[in-house]
């Protein structure tokens, strides 16, 4: 309700059948983020809610945004699972253990002062084993030879040393490692790593002078007038990371590139900048910040566009024959992965060195691509890419919305006009009451007719979909048992 009262009546309709329209007319290949949103909302609700938090975040078009960063970030999510989420879930159910898609989590465990805290509760189990963790040092250079690094050079108060190890786990960003190799690594693994880009960070931290100021903990800014594209409101994540309960901590976020206008802007005027944007947005007055600060973070996001894929695999094929080291984490492996598969990718890279076998590059890749296929690469090319595009899956809801809502606006339009113009035409309209119980050629029989129209156009509409569903997807199943049968039979034959 909150939704339809911002966007109104008449937009929500025509976002309604912008999304009819792009699941009866989808792009069917999916190459770019806006393909893929299109896709599964339509594309003025892209254009509306989409488009302009994505362009600020990433600071390049929607269409250079590869649609596989869609893939792994909005995943299993289209518009009618999030009406579904939103009506069922909330509404009806509200004692039901929630089903919810990844992407609309809406419950977690937050640290009392912080997720710095876990890195805290780390270094001193690390440190109460016996072993040591070095802060302050930078990483110059990584020695390596033949498949092996064999140690990695550290600068700290301007004294180089040189750190010998039997294995290396490493999450800084694969450019940079790459660079820092020593032997230099070949031309086209570096020109491959330089290709990967990154969108960097700034939080302006404002202290505000009131108690409360919004139920939310963070708010995604779409509107194009302001800079800022995340607010986070500190104090409702946890009360403890506030000290004082009558003041409010709020965290401005704003996507840039290292080295541009809003990175090298002074502190004193960044904070001037969050303050104006805060009034501007209504979320609090200029008047009550009394204090702030600015921290930087660079390499803050993997930049997923048109040629990341392309170089990433370059790097891969390189780093892959390397037996003792591991790149780990969301710049370590230029992956856009939520924090709980960073932190995995470190853990399964520990049960590594101690002899399990485990892929780090598949933590959180969809299920679909781990599969062992069973039939060859030109087989497997055809049942699981082309196949399935040509007799891609119609979406059996949308479709009977949009045969529901064809009919009955047919009908209501057709009784109206009939009604206004009357005469003997409208006689043979009025044979529909032998269908439809209680209509007339009225006003009232069009309001019926409408019911009755979308209500029988629906099921039709659905048991069409459903029909199509089933026999396609039997039939791509009968393909698929045949490439295995031969398959199998091409293995016997080599007996």
């Amino acid at each position: 309700m909150n939704a339809l009262r911002g966007l109104g009546l008449w937009n929500s309709a025509l976002i309604f059948f912008s999304y009819l329209n792009a699941r009866c007319f989808p792009f069917r290949e999916e190459k770019t983020f806006e393909q893929w949103v299109s896709n599964r909302f339509g594309k003025r609700l892209y254009h509306l809610f989409f488009r302009t938090y994505t362009e600020k975040v990433w600071g390049i078009s929607c269409n250079e945004i590869s649609a596989e960063w869609a893939g792994q970030r909005v995943k299993g999510l289209s518009l009618m699972t999030a009406l579904k989420h939103a009506i069922l879930n909330n509404q009806f159910q509200p004692n039901k253990k929630k089903d919810v898609i990844k992407t609309l989590i809406d419950e977690f465990d937050y640290p009392k002062f912080g997720p710095g805290m876990m890195w805290q509760a780390m270094v001193e189990s690390i440190e109460q084993k016996g072993s040591h963790v070095y802060l302050g040092r930078t990483v110059e250079g990584i020695r390596w030879s033949g498949n092996k690094v064999e140690a990695v050079e550290v600068k700290q108060n301007g004294r180089m040393e040189l750190v010998y190890g039997s294995n290396f786990i490493s999450s800084m960003p694969i450019r940079e490692a790459l660079n820092k190799f020593k032997p230099e690594v070949p031309k086209e693994v570096l020109d491959a790593a330089n290709d990967l880009k990154y969108r960097d960070f700034l939080t302006v931290a404002l202290i505000v002078d009131q108690p409360a100021l919004f139920p939310d903990t963070w708010i995604y800014i779409h509107d194009p007038g302001v800079k800022v594209g995340r607010v986070q409101n500190f104090k409702n994540w946890s009360p403890f990371m506030v000290p004082d309960s009558n003041k409010t901590c709020l965290g401005l976020e704003y996507f840039c590139f290292e080295g541009d206008g809003l990175w090298n802007m002074p502190d004193d005027e960044l904070i001037e900048l969050g303050k104006m944007e805060l009034e501007t947005l209504g979320l609090a007055n200029k008047k009550d910040v009394r204090e702030g600060t600015v921290v930087r973070m660079p390499k803050a996001y993997p930049i997923y566009d048109s040629t990341y894929r392309k170089s990433l695999d370059v790097v891969q094929r390189f780093l892959k024959p390397f037996l003792n080291l591991q790149m780990v984490g969301r710049n370590g492996m230029h992956k856009y992965n939520n924090q709980d598969h960073s932190m995995l990718t470190a853990m399964l890279s520990a049960e590594n060195i101690l002899g399990a076998n485990h892929d780090l590059w598949t933590v959180n890749v969809e299920q679909e691509y781990l599969e062992e296929k069973k039939i060859g690469p030109a087989e497997e090319a055809v049942l699981d890419k082309i196949l399935p595009a040509v007799l891609s899956k119609m979406d059996k809801i949308g479709l009977a919305t949009a045969a529901g809502s064809v009919c009955g606006l047919l009908i209501f339009f057709a009784t109206l006009w009939l009604t206004l113009q009357g005469g003997p035409a409208s006689a043979y309209f009025k044979l529909l009451n032998q269908y439809f119980f209680g209509y007339t050629v009225s006003v009232k029989g069009a309001f019926l007719g409408l019911a009755y129209g979308f209500s029988w156009g629906f099921l039709s509409g659905w048991l069409f979909a459903y029909l199509r569903n089933f026999f396609f997807a039997y039939y791509i199943y009968r393909l698929r048992k045949k490439a295995e049968l031969l398959t199998f039979r091409d293995f016997l034959d080599h007996f």
